[in-house]
């Protein structure tokens, strides 16, 4: 295995937990190694840092999936770590384990590899150039601990493209159905795994459910930004009187209603429309309202206009909570801080003229493990808002 030897001081964010070593602070760098090859890192005083893959193209060099020095990412070590992930997930999970995210990159150790797994299918995202050379291997593992109908591959993430990879959608192994069937939660629901978003369900979201169990009851809920509508359709669960789906997506809200009439339920709407124009322009009060939308900040330098965004759209969130509902407000923007969020939140309820109590905090589910000492790998952020 090639050493790479880190500058003077670069060992600290590593020594502490985080994963990520960038291509200034390696003082031998090559960039004539071969994309996804196995590394091992060092200090500067030549002291194993940990093990790696290396990738010429970005601005991560290395992502370490070891502590100690000369671990390969072979086969063997692929296999043993999606065991263990998958493990861990039955023991969380139990049954429930069959729908759920199996791999969550970092966090299971696997840099660059997140698999979800519906039932008997698996959706798999090859994020890195380390495991995108690994590919092949990841698949056998795959196939052998869980013998799917099928594994797709959703390699179309713009992440591909920093590490000079190709964005693509195929079939890995088997056959994949244009949509996919699979309980959760007590749910049955479909998800489109060809042209959903990321790897065409977000199971991160499966505990914050909950957050609707003392509050759904006879409620008249909105479930904006409603993607598949799994908000609306637990509020449903929960004895909602009423949904309202909403999302810009036709496509999105078909899936919402398919899921909904899977169910039995009959008491929902399906409105198209621009969230943020829908809040503003509909006079519409309701007992419970959802904000669950996309990433508002892609980087660092978005994280501002991020903000300014969260205010606006809590803002008008707000003002459509009848007094004495509530709001369940999300944001899934890894480099805005739960800090900065709910300030961005107090902000919105000062400028609406509702006063409001958090009494609920969510984070990402067990399946979605991250690493204390790696900010990067916690992105999920849940307040559960009574609206006074």
């Amino acid at each position: 295995m090639k050493v790479l030897k880190l500058r003077r001081g670069a060992e600290r964010r590593t020594s502490r937990g985080h994963a990520w070593i960038f291509s200034n602070e390696i003082e031998n760098f090559d960039s004539t190694l071969e994309p996804g090859s196995d590394v091992t890192v060092v200090d500067y005083q030549g002291k194993p840092v940990g093990s790696g893959t290396f990738s010429p193209k970005s601005l991560i060099s290395v992502r370490l999936h070891s502590k100690k020095g000369n671990v390969p990412l072979d086969e063997g070590e692929l296999f043993s770590r999606i065991k263990r992930a998958a493990d861990f997930r039955s023991e969380w999970y139990g049954e429930e384990a069959k729908s759920a995210r199996l791999v969550f990159a970092e966090g299971d150790g696997l840099p660059g590899l997140v698999a979800d797994r519906f039932e008997d299918t698996l959706s798999v995202q090859i994020l890195t150039a380390g495991m995108e050379k690994r590919t092949e291997a990841v698949l056998d593992a795959l196939q052998s601990l869980f013998s799917p109908k099928g594994i797709l591959l959703r390699n179309d993430s713009a992440v591909r493209e920093l590490e000079g990879l190709a964005r693509e959608v195929k079939v890995g192994r088997g056959e994949v159905g244009e949509l996919v069937s699979f309980t959760l939660g007590g749910l049955k629901l479909f998800a489109d795994l060809y042209g959903g978003q990321k790897t065409g369900f977000f199971f991160d979201q499966r505990e914050n459910y909950r957050l609707l169990e003392r509050i759904a009851g006879g409620a008249k809920v909105l479930d904006a930004f409603c993607y598949s509508g799994s908000w609306g359709l637990n509020a449903l669960k929960y004895g909602a009187k009423e949904v309202s789906f909403a999302d810009i997506s036709a496509g999105a809200l078909d899936l919402a209603a398919k899921n909904a009439e899977a169910n039995g339920f009959a008491n929902f709407e399906c409105i198209k429309a621009d969230v943020l124009e829908l809040l503003r322009e509909e006079e519409t009060r309701y007992d419970v309202v959802v904000l669950d939308p996309p990433a508002y900040a892609k980087n660092k330098k978005s994280v501002p206009a991020a903000l300014r965004g969260y205010l606006n759209l809590n803002k008008w969130g707000l003002r459509r909570v009848k007094p004495g509902g509530y709001l369940v407000t999300c944001s899934c923007s890894l480099n805005v801080s739960p800090d900065e969020f709910t300030e961005a939140v107090a902000l919105a309820a000062s400028e609406a003229g509702r006063e409001v109590r958090v009494i609920g905090v969510g984070r990402q589910a067990a399946d979605h493990p991250w690493i204390p000492a790696m900010a990067e790998t916690m992105y999920l952020k849940v307040l559960l808002l009574k609206v006074l």
